[in-house]
This record gives structure tokens, C-alpha cells and sequence, in this order.
């Protein structure tokens, strides 16, 4: 009985083992290209391909630990989703997109970003010191909330703090009425301001209307006219909270310093913004970076043709980055060091690692600023550089390439 319980609970552990394996080393994604004939995947054990729109044409079996499963497809849809089966057992859904092959105009240059917020943005409280009452945070006893939107004061749409602290002194102590937009909902709050001991009405709010930095433009796609760069998002550096994009621009940047990495310090670099040459028109701020309308075509001048890489030919290996820190665009060594399946869909789906020692000795390592920096292997572009570790700064984050097109195609 004891040998056949133990049997029971071997079959079911090494079952687990498997599915869990499965599960971790098979991706939830996959991007084809229309003239591909199959795809191909790993699995622990053969499966099974079940088509919910008939797309897949006919399942090669293998029944090999670790080897590849290959399914032929029919490409006259764009997209796929497939249910993975071992015989009639369901495992996993795989979402396959299909599209056409891809070059892009590969940039890795500095530039100039300024962003303007839709409404205003809370980033924090102050007490209003009174000659006449104790401090008060007039905005928090009323409920307004760190990370909330001001639209409006007064049925005023605002433009900027400027107009909203106008607003509130003009009221000289009446009710102001704000329009706040928190997540995906509105709520009027009324605020009674106090007169400080300056001389001027304030409800106590720490608030911004916009920000502005360098970062580095990652690629061009000619034939449409659109731009991605930075390969993050921007957020409110005290909330942490992705801005809001009212209007945004890029423009021309000039590098005329570099700050390296220091012990527990990462560095960054420092540029002149001219203001007075405009990139392009920036229509999108996502997770993946921000995304726009090319203005001048003559920066395309700076940039070179690649084919574009899908996510899942990228692999652990060397490879380098194209950027200018030298105010001249150059290719430095790095490698990937590790690709994250888990992280697939996130800024942070590779481990990169600058080895070249050029760079190193100029920067330091990856700092602040390039964010955005192409990624080339097997001279295609596979993704760009996203973040730095702050204890190991010759290491940084990337983001697959995919994504960061997925959002160029939002723009129409």
C-alpha cells in the first residue's frame, strides 16, 4: 500500500514539475511574419495545437523532452490564439500576431524632451502658516489626494500652476472649487483658502504642470513618419506616477557633459535642449517610452536602416548599443546577459551588460539619459536600454523592440 501511495505522489510531483516547467519556458506570445510558413515552439513534452478560428493548418508531434513543437499556419489573419494541449488536456493559450517584415531607421541620438501634463498634478502637501490660526492643509482636510489631477478651479480648464495660484488668491478666502481626476474618475472638491502670513491665499499644494530632460531617441519608422524613444515611460519623479500627456515635443539636444557612475551614485548626462528646433510632436507617453510624429525629416540623416528582430530571436549573447555620448553616434560592445520570458511585456525583458571599454571609461556604465539606446545583435535591432542597476551600473534593463513598435502603430 505504502509503494503504491508513494508511486501516486512521485507521478503527481513529476507531473507538476513538468507543467510548472511548461509553463515558464513557453511563451504567452509570438510575433510571425506573413511570409512564414510555421512556428515553432519549446515544450517539456509534444502538444497538441487547438485553433479557435482555424488558422492552424496541421501540428508536428514531438515526443521529446525539451524539443521543438512545429505547427504550420494559415496567414490570412493578423492575429492567432491557440489553446496548447497535451491530448485533451488544456495548458496554456498562445496569442500569435502575424505581420508584415519590418525595417526601421535605427537612431541612438540625444535629444531634448518636454512634456505638459493634462491638468495639474499633486505631488505633495505644505501647511499654510497663518497669523491667525494654527498650520493647515486646507486641500487634505478636503479630501485631495497625492497623485490626484486638478482639471479645473472655478470652471476654469488649467493651462498651468500658474493659472491655478491665481485662481486661489483672487478668491480672497471664498470657496474654490476644484475638478480632480483620480484614476479613471472625477470628483468637485471645494476648498476654502487661507491667507498666509506672505500675504497670499494657498490651499497647500505642491503641484506641476509639466517636466522636461534628455534622453535618447531609439528609432524612426520612415514610411510612417513616427518616432520612439526613451523605451520608458515618463513619470512625476515624487509620485512615481506615469504623466498624463497633454502636448509634447523633442528637440534638437547638444551633450555638453557626462557625469559618470560613482560608488552608490549613477550618473547621467548633461545637455544643452534647443528649443528652437523641433524633432517631432510627441502624441503618446505609455509604460514602453514616448511615441510621435516626426517633424524633421533631416535628423533621419543621423540614423541607419536594421531590420527589426522578434522577441523571441533575441538571445543570450553579444551584441552592442549605438549612442553619442561623444556628440558623435558610435556602436559599444555589450551583452545580453539574460532574457526574462516572464518580463516579456515589461521594460525590464533583458539583462544587459556594457563590456566595451570605451564606454566605461566615458560613462561608467549605462546612466541617466540612455534610456532609449538601440540595441543591436545579429545586425538587427532587437530592443533598447531601459534602466540602470544601481549597485552594478555596467548592467541595465531593455526593453524588446516589439513593444516599443506596438506603439507606434496606435498612431494614426
Amino acid at each position: 500500500m505504502k509503494k503504491v501511495v508513494f508511486s501516486i505522489f512521485l507521478f503527481y510531483l513529476i507531473a507538476t514539475t513538468l507543467f510548472f516547467i511548461y509553463l515558464n519556458i513557453t511563451p504567452d506570445y509570438l510575433t510571425c511574419y506573413k511570409s512564414d510558413k510555421c512556428v515553432s515552439i519549446k515544450t517539456p513534452v509534444f502538444v497538441d495545437v487547438n485553433s479557435v478560428n482555424n488558422n492552424v493548418l496541421k501540428t508536428i508531434k514531438n515526443n521529446l523532452l525539451f524539443k521543438t513543437s512545429t505547427f504550420y499556419l494559415n496567414n490570412k489573419s493578423n492575429s492567432l490564439i491557440c489553446e496548447l494541449r497535451i491530448g485533451t488536456i488544456p495548458l496554456k493559450v498562445l496569442k500569435i500576431s502575424i505581420i508584415e517584415q519590418k525595417d526601421l531607421i535605427v537612431m541612438g541620438r540625444f535629444v531634448g524632451i518636454k512634456l505638459m501634463t493634462n491638468g495639474i498634478l499633486v505631488i505633495g502637501y505644505s501647511y499654510v502658516y497663518s497669523e491667525n490660526s494654527k498650520p493647515k492643509i486646507p486641500a487634505r482636510e478636503a479630501g485631495v489626494q497625492i497623485g490626484d489631477q486638478i482639471i479645473s478651479a472655478n470652471g476654469q480648464k488649467l493651462i498651468d500652476c500658474d493659472q491655478l495660484f491665481k485662481i486661489i488668491n483672487s478668491s480672497q478666502g471664498k470657496t474654490v472649487t476644484l475638478l480632480v481626476k483620480r484614476g479613471e474618475y472625477y470628483k468637485e472638491v471645494k476648498i476654502k483658502p487661507i491667507l498666509s502670513s506672505e500675504g497670499v491665499y494657498k490651499i497647500g499644494l505642491w503641484v506641476r504642470d509639466g517636466t522636461s530632460g534628455i534622453g535618447t531617441l531609439t528609432f524612426v519608422d520612415k514610411k510612417r513618419g513616427t518616432f520612439g524613444a526613451l523605451g520608458h515611460g515618463i513619470s512625476d519623479i515624487d509620485t512615481n506616477i506615469l504623466l498624463d500627456l497633454k502636448e509634447g515635443q523633442v528637440y534638437k539636444a547638444e551633450v555638453i557633459d557626462i557625469k559618470k557612475n560613482e560608488y552608490q551614485g549613477i550618473g547621467e548626462v548633461i545637455g544643452n535642449i534647443d528649443e528652437s528646433a523641433v524633432v517631432g510632436n510627441i502624441l503618446i507617453n505609455s509604460q514602453f517610452g514616448v511615441y510621435g510624429k516626426l517633424i524633421d525629416k533631416d535628423f533621419l540623416r543621423y540614423g541607419v536602416n536594421y531590420e527589426v528582430a522578434r522577441a523571441q530571436d533575441v538571445r543570450v549573447g553579444d551584441g552592442y548599443i549605438i549612442t553619442d555620448v561623444s556628440n558623435s553616434i558610435q556602436k559599444f560592445k555589450v551583452k545580453i546577459e539574460k532574457i526574462l520570458p516572464l518580463y516579456r511585456n515589461s521594460t525590464k525583458a533583458m539583462v544587459v551588460k556594457v563590456t566595451d571599454k570605451r564606454l566605461m571609461k566615458i560613462t561608467g556604465g549605462i546612466v541617466q539619459g540612455m534610456s532609449g539606446s538601440p540595441i543591436i545583435q545579429d545586425n538587427k535591432l532587437v530592443g533598447a536600454v531601459t534602466h540602470v542597476f544601481m549597485k552594478e551600473p555596467d548592467k541595465g534593463y531593455a526593453v524588446f523592440i516589439e513593444n516599443m513598435i506596438n506603439m507606434t502603430n496606435r498612431i494614426r
